[in-house]
């Protein structure tokens, strides 16, 4: 009986050990299946960080093509805003101009008259002067 009692206990020693292979086997399998999820994760983590690299690239680029535009647009206000104020200062300085030219020819045309007024007056006294002397 002795024999046999050694071997029921070997043979129950071997069960549990194939119980527990089994159990280790399984849990083995879940490991590699969640290191293998972690991986894939990992894995698209890393290709979206890649992704939203490349789209602040992208962004950075076109921030520096609207800075260099703004910068050229600038530019052509500040030009354009000194064109207007030279053009303002012009318009300013030919206004000026024609009211001292108006001015002018406003006394002009009043010595004009005042001489048309003399020369009829002395083209009368010229007739009369005549007329006493006939």
């Amino acid at each position: 009986m002795a024999g046999t009692n050694v071997v029921d206990i070997i043979k129950k020693k071997m069960r549990q050990q194939r119980d527990e292979l089994e159990v280790v086997s399984d849990e083995l399998e879940e490991c590699k299946r969640q290191v293998k999820d972690e991986v894939k994760k990992r894995e698209e983590a890393e290709s979206e960080v890649q992704a939203l690299n490349r789209r602040i690239q992208l962004i950075e680029e076109e921030l520096e093509r609207t800075e260099d535009r703004l910068k050229t647009t600038t530019e052509k206000l500040e030009e354009a805003a000194k064109n207007a104020d030279d053009s303002e200062r012009m318009r300013k300085m030919l206004e000026h101009t024609v009211q001292g030219e108006e001015e002018r020819s406003d006394a002009l045309e009043i010595q004009l008259k005042e001489a048309q007024f003399l020369a009829e007056e002395a083209d009368k006294k010229y007739d009369e002067v005549i007329m006493h002397a006939v």
